[in-house]
């Protein structure tokens, strides 16, 4: 009886050594993982630029402006997106503080360069719209 006890204790503690991992491990995991992400949102980002052709503090939320472009290039499209703006443009959803400038400074015929984060959330209408949570910054370029 003896030794059975003994070998299932010696057969536990085996089982649970083997399938624990040291603190740092899990730490050096855990940051690898986080820089993996981190890489893979910069692979991902999407940098266009376009002239904004309409400006308009939005209605029904006044920490919104929505930006209409047209003649949209792309600078960075890892995931091919901005070939859906060339054609009729894009309206940008972005919420003021991810301005670079002023709002009242992005006045119709001003370029401005976006970048998005990720892949991001976009409607299917015509232009496409772009919501505040799929904006990473907004820039005016300088003439």
């Amino acid at each position: 009886m003896f030794m059975k006890q003994l070998f299932l204790l010696l057969a536990s503690l085996t089982l649970l050594t083997a399938c624990s991992r040291p603190a740092e491990d899990q730490t050096s995991a855990t940051s690898a993982s986080s820089t993996n992400q981190t890489t893979e949102e910069k692979a991902m980002e999407t940098v266009f630029t376009g002239e904004i052709t309409q400006s308009v503090i939005s209605e029904a939320d006044s920490s919104i402006l929505q930006l209409t472009l047209q003649s949209v290039q792309a600078i960075a499209d890892s995931e091919k997106i901005v070939p859906a703006f060339e054609t009729d443009g894009v309206v940008l959803n972005v919420p003021i503080e991810k301005l670079s400038t002023e709002p009242d400074a992005l006045t119709v015929g001003s370029t401005v360069t976006c970048t998005l984060k990720g892949l991001p959330i976009m409607t299917m209408s015509i232009p496409p719209q772009i919501p505040g949570n799929s904006i990473e910054k907004v820039e005016l370029v300088a003439d």
